[in-house]
């Protein structure tokens, strides 16, 4: 990887209002895409059907139907909904929406299909999404929601594949690191869509987003160059908004390697051994417990940052380390 500068400093982009406030939470991307800019986005698309794309967490369910009703269609106009990733905050939403409007068609790759499919993955989803769901609500001051359905994929997307959504045009992009099953899309061939697939941007940082390759950092990198390569004219984030202009852009770009590099330099001279790792999944796990991740349960989160320190031990090669941390349960 080739180190490059970071991003300059950027005056506070659209997408995100302040956490409190029950207005403005609908951004524009583009005439007919629009985010739902709370911490963990929802994105809707007017197009011959309205179309839901990611899944968010089930208290957002009430922002989500007014969202609609600003735009001008109901909830149970929606047959096309598509997860980007099978993570519970990125699914509870659309769960409840499921129950709602079962007519809706779940979009996603065969490995979410598969993730999905398995009954212990689902009640961990439901435990994590639920915690954290309860979170956010109480923060932002919303309803209870009502009780979701379970979440299948039901139509399975493949990389390449391109979809006519009746006046805009989705290209699917398998970009798998953060998870095995993450995909992002090319709306129009200009807006792309990656979810988490290019880390967490905590507090809309200028720096650039946090790393996050919680499957395989090798992949992770090759994705991230793939859509590095994708000449696109807003990039829209799994949390914390979008960007606008490709000036924006390629700076968050330059961030991701910067922040990466530094990452994987840190754990390199820091984790020698299990006690090195032990420390650093503490330091780290207070470090970032912020912003969108503070809503996440304290134990869940401790085992995200613990997955990460070791997918970057195993890309550095150190298989002794490894190999001690399995048998020590990490």
């Amino acid at each position: 990887m080739v180190r490059t500068p970071g991003p300059p400093q950027q005056p506070r982009l659209r997408g995100t209002p302040p956490l409190g406030k029950a207005e403005g939470w609908l951004n524009q991307v583009t005439e007919d895409l629009y985010c739902l800019g709370v911490p963990f986005n929802l994105y809707l698309l007017k197009a011959e059907e309205p179309i839901l794309i990611e899944g968010g967490l089930s208290p957002l369910y009430s922002l989500l139907e007014e969202g609609a009703r600003t735009l001008g269609f109901g909830l149970e106009e929606i047959r096309r909904a598509f997860v980007l990733h099978a993570h519970a905050d990125h699914l509870m939403a659309l769960s409840v929406l499921k129950g709602h409007n079962p007519e809706v068609r779940i979009y996603g790759s065969s490995e979410a299909q598969r993730a999905l499919s398995r009954d212990k993955v689902w009640e961990r989803f439901k435990a994590v999404g639920g915690q954290t769901g309860e979170a956010l609500r109480r923060e932002l001051g919303l309803p209870r929601p009502p009780e979701g359905s379970r979440v299948f994929v039901e139509e399975v997307l493949e990389d390449g594949q391109v979809l006519d959504l009746g006046g805009h045009e989705l290209k699917v992009l398998s970009t798998p690191g953060h998870s095995p099953c993450s995909i992002s899309l090319l709306l129009d061939g200009e807006v792309l869509l990656v979810s988490d697939a290019l880390g967490g941007w905590l507090h809309r940082s200028p720096t650039g987003p946090r790393p996050n390759p919680f499957w395989n950092l090798e992949q992770y990198i090759s994705s991230a160059k793939k859509l590095e390569a994708v000449p696109c004219s807003a990039l829209c984030l799994g949390h914390n908004g979008f960007l606008l202009g490709r000036e924006r852009i390629e700076a968050f770009f330059r961030g991701f390697w910067r922040n990466l590099n530094d990452f994987i330099e840190e754990v390199s001279l820091r984790v020698k051994g299990v006690e090195d790792f032990q420390r650093e999944k503490l330091r780290y796990a207070e470090m970032w417990h912020t912003d969108f991740l503070r809503f996440f349960p304290p134990k869940a989160h401790l085992e995200a940052v613990q997955v990460l320190l070791l997918r970057t031990v195993e890309f550095l090669g150190r298989n002794d380390l490894v190999k001690a941390l399995k048998e020590t349960g990490g």
